[in-house]
């Protein structure tokens, strides 16, 4: 059997998103159905994290990310991939995730986001620049890190 973490995105590298370099775009679906481009917060840092319901490391780290996050210091965006937003919703609601910001992105969709896999956490600053990169999950203390201000 295939190990999920291991699938096509498993072949990619995240090369494209070096860390100093302003982020590409990206267009995301949120909860209403609306599509739009997703940008960092304006003041602070915003932690864009990868992931979907079949990943069990992902599913580990959301309550931490819902903690971590932090007023003008950390907004933490959770992109479910390749999932269909009922079974993604059903699944924040089922989790009690709801403080947690969730939009929707199809791998088709991440032109110059390579990713190596789920989870991948991208750290970007107001200016929309790649300070951090971290495939797997995010540790309580990256996290705390990040809302400090280090990274």
């Amino acid at each position: 059997m295939v190990d999920p973490m291991f699938n096509a995105l498993s072949l990619l590298t995240l090369s494209a998103l070096a860390v100093g370099q302003t982020a590409p775009s990206l267009t995301v679906t949120d909860r209403l159905g609306q599509v739009h481009p997703l940008r960092p917060a304006p003041r602070g840092l915003t932690l864009l994290n990868f992931w979907a319901t079949w990943c069990p490391p992902c599913v580990g780290e959301l309550p931490r990310l819902m903690a971590a996050q932090r007023p003008d210091k950390l907004r933490v965006v959770a992109l479910n991939v390749d999932q269909t937003p009922a079974s993604a919703l059903k699944f924040w609601k089922e989790n009690a995730l709801g403080a947690l910001p969730l939009v929707f992105v199809g791998s088709g969709d991440l032109s110059g986001w390579p990713l190596p896999g789920l989870p991948t956490s991208v750290l970007l600053d107001a200016s929309g620049r790649v300070r951090a990169l971290k495939f797997g999950p995010v540790s309580a203390g990256e996290l705390a890190g990040w809302a400090g201000g280090k990274w």
